[in-house]
C-alpha cells in the first residue's frame, strides 16, 4: 500500500512560497493577523518548519502587545469584532482578514475566544497543539463538544471559548447540514448547466450564452467561501456508472477549493470555476464508441482523444462571454494536460511556464480521473493511493507546492475512502481531518445486510487511542475504492 503519510512528510520538505505581504495593522489587528496567520501555516506545514516557528513567535509577540490586563478576548457580534470591546473597523486592508475570522469562528459555532494570562506561559507545542484543535473541530458534526473534549484532554486551560449566544448550539449544527444541502444543489445545477451548453454546442448554435453558469457559479463560489470543507468532500456525490459531466463538476469544485486555500479572489474564484467547469466540453466532438471504449486505444484514437484540449479551447470561443473572460479561460483549457515539466499534450513547441489556472486544474483533472469509474479501467485506486499516485509524479507531472495545498486540503485519507479495519469491520471516511498530519479521519461503520448491501452502523474517530497503551482502538488494515464493494459514498456521507 502506498504510504501517503511518509510523502507527506517528505513534501513537507519543499518550501512554501509566502505570498501574502505583510501589512500596517493596529496592535489589535495584528494579533488577529498573527492567529489566523498561524492558523492556515499550521495547516499545511509541520511543526519543525520555519513559517510554523515563526508563526508562533509572532503570535507570542502580538499576545504581550495586547494583553494589558489578565486577558484578551476576541468576540464577534453583529457581525463586527470586538479584541478588548475595542470595537475594529472595516477597511480595504482589514475586510479581507476580518471576513476570514468571523467566517472561522462561526463554522467552529462559536462566538469567539478568550485567552487568559497564563497563555504567556504556554509552550509552542501546546500553542500549536490548540491551532489544530480549533481547526480540526471545523470539521466535526458537533464542533463544540468535540472541541471542549480536545482542550480538555491535552490540559490546556488557558483558553475559555465564547459560545453562540445568539441561537442555541442545535442550530449551528443545523447550519453545518444546510451548507451540505446547498452544495449538493450547486452540484446539481452546475451539473444541469454544462449538459445544456453542451448540448447547445451540438445543435451548433452559433453563439451558446453561458449566463446560467456563471450565474451558478458565482453560487458555488459564494458557499464555498463560507465553507470550503463541504466541497472539497463533494466529489463523492458522483454516481460510479456517470461520468459524462459528473466529472467537469468535480473538477471545477475541487479547483476552487485550491484557490480559495490559496487566497484567491472572489472574481478569480469564478474565473478558475468556470474555466474548470468547461475543461473538458472539447469531448462532445469525440465519438462515444471511442470515448467509452473498453479496450485499449488505437493510435488514431488516442490522437483523436488527446485532441480534446484544442477542441475545448476552439469551442470556447463559442461561448457568449466577453474577449477578456474568453482570454482569461482559453490557455489554461488548453494546457490542462501539459505537466509541470511541459510533457503531456496537446504535443506542441511550448516554452512558457503554465498558467496557474492551469496547473491547479491539472491535479484537480488527474485525481477525480483516477478516482473515477471508467469503462477502460480493470481496477480503481482508492483515493488515498491516487494522492500517493500524484505524490511520485510531483515536480513532473505536476506544481509540487499546488499538489502539496491539495493533499492537504482532501487529507491522507480523503473523503470516501473505504477502510478496512484490524476488527474486521468497513469503515467508509466521511470527515477527513485534512489540517493536521498526525490525526485520524471521522468514519462511519458500515454493516452488511442480508441483500449484501451496506447500512450505516455508527460514526467513530479513529484517532480515540487506549489510554493505558497509548495505541489505536481501531487500526486500519487496508484501503479500497468503495465501487469495489459496489458501495455509493453520498448515501452515508450527505446523511451522516
Amino acid at each position: 500500500m502506498i504510504k501517503l503519510r511518509a510523502y507527506v512528510q517528505l513534501l513537507e520538505k519543499i518550501p512554501m512560497t509566502d505570498t501574502a505581504k505583510y501589512r500596517s495593522y493596529s496592535q489589535s489587528e495584528e494579533f488577529l493577523h498573527n492567529f489566523y496567520s498561524l492558523s492556515q501555516t499550521a495547516r499545511i506545514h509541520s511543526e519543525t518548519h520555519t513559517l510554523v516557528i515563526e508563526g508562533i513567535e509572532k503570535f507570542f509577540e502580538s499576545i504581550n502587545n495586547c494583553m494589558d490586563d489578565e486577558s484578551l478576548t476576541i468576540k464577534i457580534s453583529n457581525d463586527q469584532l470586538y479584541v478588548d470591546d475595542e470595537k475594529l473597523f472595516y477597511n480595504k486592508t482589514t475586510k479581507n482578514l476580518f471576513d476570514n475570522i468571523i467566517r472561522y469562528f462561526d463554522t467552529r459555532c462559536l462566538d469567539g475566544m478568550r485567552l487568559l494570562e497564563t497563555v504567556k506561559h504556554a509552550s509552542a507545542e501546546e500553542i500549536l497543539t490548540f491551532m489544530r484543535l480549533i481547526d480540526n473541530s471545523g470539521q466535526q458534526p458537533e464542533p463544540l463538544p468535540w472541541l471542549t473534549d480536545g482542550l480538555a484532554a491535552e490540559n490546556i486551560e488557558w483558553v475559555e471559548l465564547i459560545r453562540k449566544s445568539e441561537r442555541p448550539q442545535e442550530s449551528c449544527y443545523k447550519d453545518k447540514a444546510e451548507r451540505r444541502e446547498r452544495a449538493r444543489r450547486d452540484y446539481t445545477y452546475a451539473m444541469a448547466s454544462i449538459e445544456e451548453v453542451a448540448q447547445k454546442i451540438v445543435e451548433k448554435k452559433s453563439e451558446v450564452g453561458i449566463r446560467k453558469t456563471v450565474r451558478v457559479v458565482e453560487d458555488m463560489v459564494t458557499n464555498l467561501i463560507e465553507d470550503d470543507e463541504v466541497y472539497s468532500a463533494i466529489s463523492t456525490l458522483r454516481v460510479f456508472d456517470d461520468y459524462t459531466y459528473t466529472h467537469s463538476v468535480n473538477v471545477a469544485m475541487l479547483s476552487m477549493c485550491i484557490g480559495r486555500r490559496i487566497n484567491f479572489s472572489r472574481r478569480t474564484l469564478v474565473s478558475l470555476g468556470i474555466c474548470a467547469l468547461f475543461h473538458d466540453i472539447g469531448k462532445i466532438e469525440i465519438p462515444r464508441e471511442i470515448l467509452y471504449k473498453k479496450n485499449k486505444l488505437d493510435d488514431r484514437e488516442q490522437k483523436l482523444i488527446e485532441q480534446h484540449s484544442l477542441n475545448s479551447a476552439r469551442l470556447l470561443l463559442r461561448l457568449k462571454a466577453s474577449a477578456d473572460s474568453k482570454a482569461r479561460l482559453l490557455v489554461p483549457m488548453f494546457e490542462h494536460h501539459l505537466k509541470f515539466d511541459l510533457s503531456g499534450y496537446p504535443h506542441a513547441d511550448w516554452k512558457k511556464p503554465l498558467t496557474l489556472f492551469g496547473k491547479i486544474i491539472s491535479i484537480a483533472d488527474k485525481y477525480d480521473t483516477l478516482t473515477s469509474s471508467r469503462a477502460y479501467r480493470q481496477s480503481l485506486l482508492s483515493p488515498d493511493r491516487a494522492l500517493g499516485y500524484m505524490y511520485d509524479r510531483a515536480g513532473k507531472d505536476f506544481d509540487p507546492i499546488l499538489l502539496k495545498v491539495f493533499i492537504n486540503i482532501m487529507g491522507i485519507y480523503p473523503v470516501g475512502t473505504l477502510l478496512r479495519l484490524d476488527t474486521g469491520e468497513l469503515a467508509l471516511v466521511v470527515s477527513s481531518p485534512s489540517r493536521d498530519f498526525a490525526k485520524r479521519p471521522l468514519v462511519c461503520i458500515l454493516e452488511r445486510e442480508d441483500d449484501g448491501s451496506f447500512k450505516k452502523k455508527e460514526i467513530i474517530n479513529l484517532d480515540e487511542r487506549d489510554p493505558e497503551t497509548g495505541n489505536y482502538v481501531k487500526g486500519i488494515i487496508e484501503t479500497y475504492h468503495p465501487s469495489t464493494l459496489g458501495i455509493q459514498p453520498v448515501q452515508h456521507i450527505f446523511s451522516s
